[in-house]
C-alpha cells in the first residue's frame, strides 16, 4: 500500500459521511480483536475498503 492511501481523504471518499466510515472501522476492529487475529494497520485499512466496497455493490 502505497503511503497516500493512509490519509483520510483516498478513505473517505467510499463513504457518504465520516460517521459511515467510523462506524465501519470500528466494526472491523473489533472482529479482528475478538477474532485474535493479530492485524497491521494496512491489514486493517485493506478491510475496511474491501467492506466499503461490498456495501457499495449491496446499496439500491
Amino acid at each position: 500500500m502505497q503511503k497516500e492511501h493512509l490519509t483520510t481523504e483516498f478513505i473517505r471518499k467510499k463513504f457518504k459521511n465520516n460517521f459511515d466510515l467510523c462506524n465501519l472501522a470500528i466494526n472491523v476492529g473489533r472482529n479482528i480483536v475478538l477474532g485474535g487475529h493479530p492485524a497491521t494497520l494496512e491489514e486493517i485499512i485493506d478491510a475496511v475498503l474491501d467492506r466499503a466496497d461490498e456495501s457499495k455493490d449491496h446499496e439500491p
